[in-house]
């Protein structure tokens, strides 16, 4: 048991990966580096907005020598994995686009892999009993972080959806109360101007 754990650790450890939340102001371009020394290492990158404007953001990743690897526009999440094929540094650049005025909290994560997964049946098949078990483990956590910070951003956003439309009803409530008080106030004194008309004819 003890030798599992410690070979689940070694596993884990051989990924080196950063997990950031950041605000990015209108209008403002960020940029995050990692760097992979060997090539045919797995490098992921998954992001989503979790605050701001319509949830929306842009994002560019780029390779060495400044070779664009990805691009999106007006994105609200995504999650790639893709094999540095050079050696050098990636760069992953966020942007609040020119169209918001909403400065936006964006919560994204790097990782850099020392190996390739073994998704393959047959890869695993070669390995012994219990790195396939430290692998399988290993794979199934990271499938649970991905749902969980999926869960969190959705949770966000309906959560924005929620204020919003009670801001929308408190304010349609006031405007529908005001638009009651005012017509009263005119039939009020439209009947206070028939009955005075009717007395002044006798």
């Amino acid at each position: 048991m003890l030798r599992k754990l410690v070979l689940l650790f070694a596993m884990l450890a051989m990924a080196n990966a950063v997990t950031l939340r950041k605000w990015i102001a209108s209008h403002e371009k960020t940029c995050y580096f990692a760097w992979a020394d060997t090539p045919g290492k797995k490098i992921s990158f998954y992001y989503a907005v979790q605050l701001g404007g319509n949830f929306d953001i842009d994002y560019e990743v780029e390779g060495p020598n400044n070779r664009q690897l990805f691009k999106g526009e007006a994105e609200r999440q995504g999650d790639f994995v893709f094999t540095a094929t050079q050696v050098g540094e990636y760069a992953f650049c966020f942007k609040n686009g020119l169209a918001s005025f909403a400065d936006k909290l964006v919560e994204f994560d790097i990782t850099v892999e020392d190996e390739v997964r073994p998704d393959d049946i047959t890869k695993r098949e070669k390995r012994n009993e219990v790195i396939s078990s430290v692998v399988t483990i290993a794979s199934d956590l990271q499938q649970i972080t991905k749902f969980m910070k999926y869960f969190r951003t959705r949770e966000n956003r309906n959560f924005a959806t929620v204020a919003s439309t009670e801001s929308r009803v408190w304010w349609f409530s006031a405007l529908e109360s005001l638009c009651v008080v005012l017509v009263a106030v005119v039939q009020v004194y439209a009947i206070q101007a028939l009955f005075t008309a009717k007395r002044s004819r006798l």
